[in-house]
């Protein structure tokens, strides 16, 4: 037992000492965090625009659509939601299902089916995907409940926009 011990010392002592060197650390660096994604409302509660905060000015609010900055002026704005939609979630629960699924049907291959029949590989990657979908739109349906996304109703007032700004500047 000490035998083993004592000759299992430096194997352990020379992956710990790996993995510390593996990893790096950061003292007091910052993180770039991106700019909060909001989605704008107009006062009759339609969407008019979405995506990162560019810039927020007194009388408005900026946001990257893509490359493309838009201007939303503060008397249009009805409420903002931060964060995307449920569905955004949602979608990507499912992706990642019938990705999952393909990788699984790829990996079991030919198989053999019912009354001595065989299931050729493509059924089964199809089959797995499919079956995958709904439980990873579950999963994704399961993590709204954790999002964390605010309303913040502008309705055009000057007073709500600098508590919104005074927000988002803290997050």
């Amino acid at each position: 037992m000490l035998l083993t011990i004592q000759t299992s010392f430096p194997k352990i002592l020379l992956v710990g000492l790996t993995l510390l060197s593996c990893t790096t650390f950061y003292a007091q660096k910052e993180i770039n965090k991106p700019a909060p994604f909001v989605r704008v409302y107009d006062l009759n509660g339609k969407k008019t625009s979405k995506g990162r905060i560019i810039e927020i000015t007194d009388s408005s609010l900026v946001v990257s659509r893509g490359e493309k900055p838009v201007s939303i002026e503060l008397g249009k704005i009805g409420f903002i939601k931060t964060k995307r939609s449920a569905g955004n979630n949602i979608l990507w629960g499912a992706g990642i299902g019938v990705s999952t699924g393909l990788i699984a049907g790829a990996i079991e291959g030919e198989s053999e089916g019912y009354f001595g029949t065989t299931i050729p590989a493509e059924e089964n990657i199809i089959t797995a995907a499919i079956v995958m979908m709904p439980f990873g739109a579950a999963i994704g349906a399961i993590t709204v409940l954790f999002k964390k996304s605010n309303t913040y109703p502008i309705a055009g007032d000057p007073t709500i926009w600098q508590a919104f700004k005074k927000a988002m500047q803290e997050e």
